[in-house]
This record gives C-alpha cells, sequence and structure tokens, in this order.
C-alpha cells in the first residue's frame, strides 16, 4: 500500500468515528437534576419537539391557561405598563392570535377560565383583578369584553381559582388573605367572605367540586412559607337570598408532607365523584424544585 492509500485510509477511519452508530450511541442512564432543564436538554432528551412559535409578548412569559374544552389559550408576561400587561388570546390548532384584552398595569400574574368557559378571570402585581367575557363569534374569532375590574387586596394578587359549580372564585394574595367573590345576574361583583388571615403570603389557590346538589367544594390553598390547607367550601344561591357561602379549615397538612419554599402552583385532579369514590388527588408544585401529589379521602 502506497501512502496516499493509507491517508485516505486514515481519514476514512478518522471520519466514520465521528459518526453516530448502534455501536457508538451511549446507553440512556438516569440524570440527576439539580435546578430546572434547559431547552436543549428537554430538546435532547424528551420527545416533545417544538411545533410552532408564538410571537406576540413584549417580554418574558409569566403566566398560561387553557380553557376547559382546549380551544383557546391565554398568555401574560412580565410588565411594568398598562400596553405589556396585555392578554393575549391564541386560537389551539391555527395559533392565530385572536385577542389582546387590556385591562392591567402590571404583571399578570395568574388567569383561569370559568369551568362553563364564559369567562376569563386574572389577577396582578397591581392588586386588582378582571373579569372579562369570552364568546365564540366563528372558527377563528373570539368576542371578548371586560365585565369588571376591582381593587381586590392590599398587596400583589398571586393566584385565584374559580368554583366549579358556579360563578364564583377566590383571590389570594401577599396580603396573607383569601377573599371569595361571585359574579352577581346584574354583571356585578360582590364579596361574600374573607377566610382568617394566614400566617404566610397566599401563593397558590385550587377549587374543586365535591357535591353539586349541595354546592360544596373543597379550596386548596399553598403559601410563601411552603405549607398547604384544604378549606371546605359550601355556596348559596337563591332567589330569595343574597348569595353567601361558608367556610370551615378541613385539613391541615402535615409541615414534613409539604413544601420547604414557596408553593408556586396547585391542580386537582379531574373525577368523577360517586358512591364508589371517596378520594381526590391534588398536585403541587414549588419554589423547592419538587412536585408532590397527594391524596386526599373525602368522608
Amino acid at each position: 500500500m502506497d501512502n496516499g492509500s493509507a491517508v485516505h485510509e486514515t481519514l476514512d477511519r478518522n471520519m466514520s468515528d465521528g459518526l453516530d452508530t448502534l455501536e457508538s450511541i451511549p446507553d440512556a442512564v438516569p440524570v440527576v437534576l439539580t435546578e430546572p432543564p434547559i431547552e436543549d436538554q428537554l430538546a435532547y432528551n424528551t420527545l416533545w419537539p417544538e411545533s410552532h412559535k408564538l410571537y406576540g409578548h413584549g417580554n418574558e412569559l409569566f403566566s398560561l391557561c387553557c380553557d376547559h374544552e382546549g380551544k383557546l389559550v391565554a398568555s401574560s408576561c412580565k410588565a411594568q405598563s398598562a400596553p405589556i400587561a396585555e392578554i393575549w388570546l391564541w386560537q389551539v390548532g391555527s395559533w392565530k392570535a385572536v385577542g389582546c384584552l387590556q385591562s392591567h398595569s402590571l404583571t399578570v400574574t395568574q388567569m383561569e377560565f370559568s369551568h362553563d368557559n364564559s369567562m376569563l378571570l386574572a389577577v396582578s402585581r397591581d392588586r386588582q383583578f378582571s373579569i372579562f367575557t369570552i364568546q365564540r363569534t366563528g372558527v377563528d374569532e373570539v368576542g371578548y369584553q371586560l365585565l369588571a375590574r376591582q381593587e381586590a387586596h392590599k398587596r400583589i394578587i398571586w393566584s385565584c381559582s374559580w368554583n366549579p359549580f358556579g360563578h364564583e372564585f377566590a383571590t389570594g394574595s401577599r396580603d396573607k388573605t383569601v377573599k371569595i367573590w361571585a359574579v352577581e345576574r346584574e354583571s356585578s361583583i360582590k364579596q361574600l367572605m374573607t377566610l382568617p388571615q394566614f400566617k404566610s403570603s397566599v401563593t397558590a389557590l385550587s377549587w374543586v367540586g365535591i357535591d353539586r346538589q349541595r354546592n360544596l367544594g373543597l379550596l386548596a390553598v399553598g403559601m410563601e412559607d411552603g405549607l398547604i390547607e384544604l378549606w371546605s367550601l359550601t355556596t348559596r344561591r337563591s332567589e330569595d337570598a343574597a348569595p353567601g357561602v361558608a367556610a370551615t379549615l378541613s385539613i391541615r397538612l402535615d409541615p414534613c408532607m409539604c413544601h420547604v419554599s414557596s408553593v408556586n402552583r396547585m391542580s386537582w385532579r379531574n373525577h368523577e365523584m360517586s358512591e364508589d369514590s371517596t378520594s381526590l388527588q391534588l398536585a403541587s408544585c414549588g419554589a423547592d424544585h419538587c412536585v408532590r401529589v397527594f391524596e386526599v379521602i373525602v368522608n
């Protein structure tokens, strides 16, 4: 073999060594992450390839929510002015922007659609909540209107949640309070009650229905110190009496079961209560980078 052939053979071997073959691909091994994974890690290690990138907000996103039919997504971003604090509505499928909702002057911290998808509730760092009516006027068209905006707390409002059985909703704030509100027939907002003050800022809420006939539900309250409490709420709606709500503390979760830092978000698993179903599942995530799932036995 001459020197030229030897050089070409060496180059071919070096090039082939750099290619991924079945023999060269390393075996998959568990990876321990000490912080949330970056986009490259998710793209390389998971089966969630990006299909769309939606442009519209001026700053990094802060909150997202989807309606209960999975057809409409609302998004908000960090904001220090009213134009940036807009809420954008996106049509699922076509991913077209179908609305820009204006109400707040600072970051919208959380949003949630009512369970009949007729209203969108938003809370903000400006200490106010807003309610928008949502109407579908066509395949890719959505009508919306600001129904109410009200200053509700003395500090930042971090969280909100609708009653699954009606148009009552809860708001939680850095002022360590949770307030229950109702949308009345006259399209006005009435405060029904304030829960006893908590020991820490309220950072997460999630309301689940248990008994529709009695309008009974459980409100999970997550706090900045990582603790979680469950409150039993019974709402009253009658033509002969003003709307009202009764609240009692049902469960205060053991601190050893809770987070060691702020509870960022909570969500109840969708369920159908029956005589044979006596348990619920609640998921929570916190600033301690942990996700916890609790099973709650309903008596």
